[in-house]
């Protein structure tokens, strides 16, 4: 993630106990799945926030989403291009603008 959007993004556990009025600052997508984050470390390589992986749409949930592993993930797959490496990939909604928790899950309902 970039250093300004990890800069502007509130810290682990700053918004705890907003529930689904949590602002959401990123999202992360691709064929595994959506990621929307409300926080992020000051390294910027974990986060927390809502997945919804698309082959288990129906157990999407809040938790840390560790932004390393997704880049390793990336990373191993691309050393050796195939067409599994196109499922692992995961990338940044550049045109996402921030918006309540609330309001994203209800895109998907």
């Amino acid at each position: 993630m970039p250093l300004e959007l990890v800069q502007e993004m509130p810290r682990l556990y700053e918004q705890d106990g907003k529930g689904d009025q949590a602002t959401v600052h990123a999202h992360l997508f691709g064929p595994i799945g959506d990621f929307y984050l409300t926080e992020v470390n000051e390294e910027g390589t974990e986060a927390f926030g809502w997945s919804r992986l698309s082959g288990m749409p129906e157990m999407a949930e809040l938790g840390y989403i560790s932004i390393n592993e997704l880049k390793d993930l990336l990373k191993k797959y691309t050393d050796k291009p195939s067409l599994i490496t196109v499922k692992y990939m995961v990338e940044r909604d550049l045109y996402f603008t921030k918006d309540t928790l609330e309001n994203i899950k209800k895109r998907y309902v």
